[in-house]
């Protein structure tokens, strides 16, 4: 009985012991200290968080890493624990052991994180931030009604807050890879081919100008003289001064845009009257030319771009709406709000709207 008692006293002293030590070496990896203590963390990012509010600010209270991308709770700070062992094998590798190596993981390394806090809702912001202890009446308008409206819509706090601590990265250096990979294909009388940019339309080989073909639409090769091809297109046009050229009656998926000329080649071929506005729309077939230096036969290289593009540059202030959300004539209204608030190009934006609806909720 005594040397029982004597075993399991020993044991227990021996597990409180391995507990604490394991605690304490836990607890040490949890420092700032050690966060920095490999050049990659110390001659990057903060350097970077160096130069933040949560760093220094006039209340004088610092978050550090382990404050941001640490669980507080033992369970999960456990488990981020144990997920974080599978990076010593990239620092081990020196997969980011350069600051050019860096910044080309940088924007695959903050997508990683930013979806890891979505997923938890936003847990190690909300230690020291939650929106009932916010005083909204010392906050900027601007700042209060966006809290407010945040609050009721259930946003969490990286939905808005990128780039707070670290520098935001390059959102649009993989789309514009994707895109500048996509290479014009020969063609041939017959083909269905698309536009990978917009294309000059004219009313002969050597004649003047017609309008533009958007990209991202196919057409067909009727013929060929040397690199320049006939092709017919068809689509729909709404009453009034609209020279549009549009893909479908009663949305407004813009095809082309078409100068109204003499030479122009076009035949109507029914009008009907839109059940919600009234006003009358035409399907019209024409005839124009366009250079055959700009088309691909399978565009799915082309919308896989133009995916990344949208997953990459309308997640940086919100989660992502699925394109079915919104109807192809809703979408034109908050593409053209939204994208003044992102780095794309105006062609980008264009592909980007042509996108989304024709995935909409039609």
């Amino acid at each position: 009985m005594r040397k029982t008692l004597i075993i399991g006293f020993i044991g227990m002293v021996l597990g409180v012991v391995g507990w604490g030590g394991f605690n304490t070496l836990m607890e040490a990896t949890n420092q700032m200290a050690f966060c920095i203590s490999c050049h990659e963390m110390r001659d990057n990012v903060y350097v970077e968080y160096q130069n933040s509010p949560h760093y220094q600010n006039p209340s004088g209270v610092r978050a550090t890493c382990p404050d941001c991308h640490v669980p507080r709770d033992w369970t999960h700070k456990l488990v981020r624990k144990i997920q974080a062992t599978g990076e010593l094998y990239y620092w081990a590798t020196g997969a980011i052991d350069t600051p050019e190596k860096f910044e080309a993981k940088r924007h695959t390394l903050a997508k990683r994180e930013w979806s890891r806090m979505r997923a938890n809702d936003s847990r190690e912001c909300r230690n020291c931030h939650a929106f009932d202890a916010m005083a909204f009446h010392k906050q900027n308008i601007k700042a209060a009604r966006a809290m407010r409206d945040a609050a009721k819509a259930g946003k969490t706090c990286i939905d808005c807050h990128k780039a707070i601590a670290h520098k935001m990265p390059d959102v649009t250096a993989e789309h514009r890879r994707m895109f500048n990979a996509l290479k014009p294909e020969p063609v041939s009388v017959g083909d269905a081919v698309t536009a990978i940019e917009p294309q000059p339309l004219s009313t002969s080989i050597s004649g003047e100008p017609l309008g533009t073909l958007a990209a991202g639409f196919p057409v067909e090769i009727l013929s060929l003289e040397n690199d320049v091809a006939r092709i017919e297109l068809s689509g729909w046009q709404r009453e009034g001064p609209d020279n549009k050229l549009y893909v479908r009656q009663g949305a407004r998926i813009g095809k082309a845009t078409i100068t109204p000329t003499e030479a122009l080649e076009m035949r109507t071929v029914r009008s009907v009257e839109d059940a919600k506005t009234g006003q009358m729309w035409s399907e019209v077939r024409l005839k124009a030319w366009v250079k055959t230096d700009g088309f691909m036969h399978d565009p799915r290289p082309l919308w896989d771009a133009v995916e990344r593009m949208y997953e990459d540059n309308c997640s940086l202030c919100h989660a992502l709406r699925a394109p079915s959300e919104y109807s192809a004539n809703n979408w034109i209204g908050h593409v053209k709000s939204m994208t003044r608030m992102t780095p794309l190009t105006r062609q980008e934006a264009a592909l980007l709207l042509v996108w989304l609806q024709t995935n909409a909720k039609e």
